[in-house]
């Protein structure tokens, strides 16, 4: 792949996992940088590498999973990064497996979603506390469970407001059978009310 077509990939996705009105999916990753732009990058030794070592699709797992471990620069400049990558490799190997054992952590103490005014629902508190996966909430998200968590206090967090923003914009890479994982949600869920 051309070093150029990684930075405009490395733009556009980090265009969408930091700008509230950026979808990729709605521009296609339409950026044009000037190449005169591109040539001055400071990261252009890491930029060029990812070009002959990593496919596109590669590319795109890498920037993605570094930009959901909050790296804000998607891991081009990170020492970690790598490791990032490999961890998430590893999270979407297997991800049903993941989900069931995260549901079941999610439904352990009741209502993942419920929560008391002013403060945060279990669901963003399992997750900071790295109890549950990213992949698990942006899977949920897809549903429609997530993002239905509304009240006054949330719409004005800024914790909450930044965890619905990484959610929504991260969806959209994490791909499951809908039904199946509502299946799993909805068994385990029922599960736990009749208990």
């Amino acid at each position: 792949m051309d070093p150029y077509e990684v930075y405009r990939l490395y733009l556009a996705l980090r265009l969408h996992f930091t700008n509230e009105k950026y979808d990729i999916t709605k521009t296609r990753g339409g950026v044009r940088p000037s190449r005169q732009a591109f040539l001055k990058r400071n990261d252009l030794f890491s930029i060029r590498k990812m070009a002959k070592t990593k496919t596109k699709k590669e590319i795109i797992d890498f920037l993605v999973a570094n930009f959901v471990a909050g790296n804000r620069w998607g891991g081009v400049f990170d020492s970690e990064a790598e490791q990032n990558y490999k961890e998430w490799q590893t999270r979407m190997q297997r991800l049903t497996y993941q989900f069931k054992e995260d549901l079941q952590t999610m439904f352990k103490d009741g209502d993942p979603f419920y929560f008391e005014d002013g403060k945060h629902p279990a669901i963003l508190k399992l997750y900071l506390g790295k109890k549950i996966s990213i992949e698990s909430i942006a899977i949920l998200e897809k549903l429609g469970y997530v993002s239905s968590i509304e009240n006054e206090f949330l719409a004005d967090d800024i914790i909450w407001k930044d965890f619905i923003h990484l959610i929504k914009k991260y969806k959209i890479f994490v791909s499951v059978d809908k039904d199946k994982f509502n299946h799993l949600y909805l068994q385990e869920k029922n599960g736990v009310m009749e208990s």
